[in-house]
């Protein structure tokens, strides 16, 4: 009895070896074909319809968000994230900015329609493939195969959304140079510029698939230029006070023609001409004269070692070679030495502030801080004189001005116009020159408070 229920319990379990062996490749075969179909059909859905930016963040929240196709889910969103916040940040902008996105979905469209075609290969393929009943195709072969073709399909995606991307950057590039230049419009949909130099950068850029070009230039280069007047002797480039320039080449070349000679007094007639990218001409004539300078009518020496001011006038040949007045002076003391050098004189004051919280009368302006001035005062007040330092005139005792009598420096600031020449140097006086004495005021005198030389009608000395 043992023996029977063995022998019958093998023989089960051999029939359902068998009745395995025979049904379960198709089992597995079908069960397989379903994944795959469903994994297709996942495919398709990704690359069917895709039309618009809406879809796609539709199909994004829905789908890849949960996780399914995790390679296609990042280049998805890589892709809404770059494109649509462009999109929608730029569709509500003015119209030449809408002309120049019009297209900016346009290839996608194309090239997301040829997938239509190459996820419908993938399928007759793997049909072909799981359909085989030849024993040359091993078991879940078709298995290995599915994955390499997807692996193509996200590969060439994720090329299409980068090249898409590329194309998106490339664009948002353009419209940020036009917003950041004015010299542009938009005429008949198409971007014209109005300067050559403008359209040159935009041609410049990586990749512009919009149609640009520049305006037809029918109008020669503007040249700025006036008559010119120079002194005889002094030579100037004429390249620096004429300038041309173009409404669309911006900068361009000025040709300078005529004699003249800035040596020789006289008015001489300038040709100025100018020829634009496109060979429109603009010409210009203006007038230069060379004049005599107008000299000043004194001109100041410091003999610094000296302490000793020399003025000059002008002679009959208009050179400074007549001695008008000799003063007495102090200069700047050895650690606050007076500058040499040539200097031309500037402003003046009746009274100035002076280095010591002191006070100068009738200062005229050498250079800088350096001044003609009074001796020193204690207060803004012609009675409160530094009598001692009045005594030191003729040598150096000053902090770096040249000090005088009030009666030589109100000289100075009565008749030194603006801009005359003062040189500054040590030297020997010149021939049938004397050094002037000077004042000296007693201790005892109670009229010390105030200079001798002041011709002020209340100085007690007068």
């Amino acid at each position: 009895m043992k023996k029977l229920v063995v022998i019958i319990t093998f023989i089960i379990l051999a029939l359902l070896i068998i009745i395995g062996l025979i049904f379960y490749p198709k089992y597995i075969d079908n069960k397989n074909k379903d994944i795959l179909y469903n994994e297709i059909s996942l495919v398709n859905d990704y690359f069917l319809d895709k039309r618009d930016f809406s879809a796609i963040e539709n199909h994004l929240k829905k789908d890849v968000t949960k996780g399914k196709m995790v390679i296609l889910e990042i280049s998805l969103e890589n892709y809404i994230s770059d494109l649509l916040v462009n999109y929608n940040k730029l569709k509500e902008n003015t119209k030449e900015e809408k002309i120049l996105i019009n297209n900016l979905n346009s290839d996608l469209e194309k090239k997301l329609e040829n997938k239509k075609d190459k996820t419908k290969e993938i399928k007759n393929e793997l049909d072909m493939v799981i359909n085989k009943k030849d024993s040359y195709y091993k078991d879940n072969e078709y298995i290995d195969l599915y994955k390499d073709l997807v692996s193509n399909i996200h590969i060439n995606y994720d090329n299409i959304i980068n090249d898409f991307n590329n194309s998106i950057d490339s664009k948002m590039e353009s419209i940020k140079f036009l917003n950041s230049n004015k010299n542009w419009k938009i005429d008949n949909e198409k971007i014209v510029f109005i300067k050559r130099n403008t359209y040159n950068a935009y041609s410049k850029l990586n990749n512009n698939t919009f149609e640009y070009g520049l305006i037809k230039d029918t109008t020669g280069p503007v040249i700025m230029a006036n008559n010119i007047t120079v002194i005889k002797g002094n030579k100037i480039n004429l390249n620096d006070k004429i300038k041309c320039q173009d409404n669309i080449d911006d900068i361009v070349d000025c040709k300078i023609e005529g004699s003249y000679d800035f040596n020789k007094v006289g008015t001489y007639s300038i040709k100025i001409s100018s020829k634009d990218y496109n060979g429109n001409l603009t010409s210009k004539t203006i007038k230069l004269t060379v004049k005599e300078e107008k000299k000043n009518q004194y001109y100041i020496e410091v003999i610094r070692n000296q302490n000793v001011v020399i003025v000059y006038g002008l002679d009959e040949s208009n050179n400074y070679t007549k001695i008008v007045k000799v003063f007495l002076c102090s200069v700047g003391k050895e650690n606050s030495k007076t500058p040499t050098g040539t200097f031309k004189t500037s402003d003046k004051s009746s009274w100035g502030w002076l280095v010591g919280n002191v006070y100068g009368q009738y200062y005229t302006r050498i250079v800088g801080s350096i001044l003609f001035h009074s001796v020193p005062y204690y207060k803004k007040d012609k009675s409160t004189l530094e009598w001692e330092e009045y005594n030191k005139l003729g040598s150096a005792a000053s902090k770096g001005c040249v000090r005088l009598s009030v009666r030589d420096v109100k000289w100075i600031y009565d008749n030194i116009s603006r801009g005359t020449t003062v040189k500054i140097y040590d030297g020997n006086l010149p021939k049938g020159v004397s050094k002037p004495s000077g004042i000296k005021i007693n201790s005892d005198s109670p009229n010390k408070g105030w200079d001798p030389t002041d011709p002020d009608k209340k100085n007690p000395w007068r």
